[in-house]
């Protein structure tokens, strides 16, 4: 889980405009710094986050984007925090670097996200297999919980935010600027403590892109919940790869958008 004792935040002097009036206050605004990843001495990639679970942003990135599989393959990981730099040492891989770069894709996400993939690549994915089952209620009641655990977005009003829940409880939960970064961040979380993601489902605050339902399906969730919408891409995608993908879960409604059977009372048999 995000360390609540590490501030997402900052204070700046503001002059606030108000039914015809001028007041002069303190405005709590989100952080926001690059994270320069480097990969066995190469310089690779720069995202901009914000500077909590940095280590879980770089490999729930390098996880979604497909260069690595299973923790072992990270030899160490070296946060420089007054550099803005993590060093990643990577063994049992090859990377082009050069290829890579070609792939990069601009995305919808905030700011100019990046992937490193064509996203129609992802169509031709294997199939997640998880047979996970939710009610409706407790997708509701989870998702409640995500957004008053969102403290920084309640304050600013400047982050996104994602979890990780086994439908009982939160497993993982981060916050960023970035919607991309706060799922790659409990990705990660996942990833580097070996939870298990078959039986798991990933909520998320922002609304679904292509990007981010990729993410989720390499990492082999089989379900996605939001409280926002989904594009039509992502909903192509979320079929080809058997993930059941939720938007507007909030309140007391729901749309199920694919993949209906995992959630229970739709009158659709769950796959065995």
């Amino acid at each position: 889980m995000q360390d609540k004792t590490a501030a997402l935040y900052t204070e700046r002097r503001i002059m606030r405009y108000d039914k015809g009036s001028w007041s002069e206050l303190n405005d709590q605004v989100t952080l926001e710094r690059p994270l320069h990843l480097e990969i066995n001495g190469r310089d690779f990639i720069t995202l901009l986050c914000t500077p909590v679970q940095r280590k879980e942003l770089a490999a729930g990135f390098l996880l979604s984007e497909g260069i690595i599989q299973s923790p072992e393959q990270i030899v160490s990981m070296d946060l420089r925090e007054k550099e803005d730099l993590i060093s990643v040492e990577l063994t049992g891989i090859e990377i082009n670097f050069e290829d890579r770069i070609k792939k990069i894709t601009l995305t919808s996400g905030c700011g100019r996200g990046t992937i490193l993939c064509d996203v129609m690549d992802t169509l031709s994915q294997p199939r997640v297999s998880g047979s996970m089952a939710l009610s409706p209620v407790e997708i509701i009641e989870r998702m409640h919980e995500l957004h008053h655990l969102s403290s920084t977005y309640l304050k600013t009003g400047g982050t996104h935010s994602a979890a990780v829940t086994d439908g009982r409880s939160l497993l993982a939960f981060a916050e960023d600027l970035g919607r991309h970064n706060a799922v790659d961040k409990v990705l990660g979380f996942c990833f580097l403590n070996r939870i298990p993601t078959g039986d798991k489902a990933v909520l998320a605050s922002g609304r679904i892109s292509s990007e981010i339902i990729m993410k989720v399906g390499r990492s082999g969730f089989p379900i996605l919940a939001t409280r926002a919408a989904a594009t039509d891409q992502v909903i192509r995608i979320a079929e080809a790869m058997n993930i059941t993908l939720i938007g507007f879960a909030r309140g007391s409604r729901m749309n199920v958008y694919t993949c209906p059977e995992r959630i229970t009372g739709t009158g659709r048999k769950g796959r065995s």
